[in-house]
Parts: C-alpha cells; structure tokens; sequence
C-alpha cells in the first residue's frame, strides 16, 4: 500500500476541512495517508502540557517546533508520495517546505489546484509547478489516479535505470549554468535550451520542426 503524505494550509475549518477531503479520497482508492492535522504533533494541544511541568513559554515553543519540524520531515521521506494542496490565495510556507523536501527524495508529486487565486497572470511559479512536471489536478478523484500513473512510471525509471526528475533536472541546471558562466549571447543560449528542452516540450505538431530549425542553424 503506498503512503502519501498531504501537504496544505490547515489552519481554519475551511482549510482542515479540503485538507480531509483530499485524504479520504486517497483512503477510498486504497491508499494510506499522513495528514498533520490528524496524524501529526498539534501545537495547541500539547503547549499547556509542558507549562504544567513547569517549561517556560519559550522553551516549551522551541521543543515543540523543533518536534513538528522532526516529524515532517520523517513523514515526508517516509512517504512514496506528496500531495500539495494549492488552493488559496498564496500557497501554504510550510507545505512548499515540504513539497521540496519530497521532489529532493524522489517522491511523485501531485500538485491539486481548484482555485485560481493562487495563479500569477495565469502561469503558477515555476518553481512549485515543476515539482509536478508542471501538471495540476483540479479535481479530488484525479489524484488517486494520477498517483497510480506515477508510481507506475516512477517503477519504469527503476528498470531502465534512469535519472529520476531531481537529478535529470539538476543535470539541466548544471548545464546551463556552465553555459551562460562562459558569456554566451542569447541565440546561443536559446539553442541549448532548445536542445535541452525542445524534444520533449514542444506543441504536438510542431515539437519535430523546432528541433529540426534549429539543428539546421
């Protein structure tokens, strides 16, 4: 059975409240979960426990967070899989945390978004949306499924012995990197990332004909 951990803002009904629903959709399609709200460390709870043994205000905070912060990220790595809850006006800080930690670690990412507050001028941040290959599941049944399609893969790239997305995309990084540190101009820059890039990104129909231009130049 694949675990997943749940990764959103948690703090109001409304919030803990899509935070449940995302987790008992994964439950009814047989996977188990580790949703913080439920499975985690609640501040709130345990802070008067520690006043009652006698912990000042602020050693009692330090212990805590120190705590909560341990325990994520165990559950994260423990995890097969992350799904980030984007909903609301500005993503969650600490479900990002999160989410990166679990993209570092190899874990499919699952990116769910109903709610367009969280998009900048139409495109999301980059750098959240490649966590999921710049995929986004706007409906609650979706994520089941498309977990079952990435563990599918992600056992694909075991056999065939390829790069997983962290290390394929750091690969990528590296290589630009080293390219624009040398002062290229901006056609040549363009030309590496559409070697880089092209193949596999370009709109159906076209994606052999920008690959082929440019190695025509």
């Amino acid at each position: 059975m694949f675990k997943i951990y749940c990764a959103g803002p948690l703090f109001n009904p409304i919030e803990r409240k899509e935070m449940l629903a995302i987790s008992n959709t994964l439950k009814d399609a047989g996977f188990s979960v580790f949703l913080p709200q439920e499975d985690g460390l609640e501040f709130a709870r345990l802070f008067p426990a520690f006043l009652e043994r006698g912990f000042q205000q602020n050693d009692a905070q330090k212990i805590l967070n120190h705590a909560i912060f341990s325990l994520d990220v165990y559950e994260v790595i423990d995890a097969d899989g992350l799904v980030l809850n984007m909903n609301g006006r500005v993503p969650d800080e600490g479900a990002m945390v999160e989410a990166g930690i679990a993209w570092a670690n190899n874990k499919p990412i699952v990116i769910f978004n109903s709610d367009d507050r969280s998009l900048l001028q139409g495109v999301c941040n980059p750098l959240v949306m490649g966590l999921s290959n710049f995929e986004v599941i706007s409906e609650y049944q979706q994520i089941p499924v498309k977990f079952t399609e990435l563990f599918s893969q992600s056992s694909e790239r075991i056999i065939r012995n390829e790069a997983f997305p962290f290390e394929e995309t750091k690969n990528k990084g590296k290589a630009i990197s080293e390219y624009i540190s040398n002062q290229k101009n901006q056609n040549e820059i363009a030309e590496l990332l559409i070697n880089l890039f092209g193949e596999d990104l370009c709109t159906k129909g076209q994606r052999r004909s920008c690959v082929d231009h440019n190695m025509q130049q």
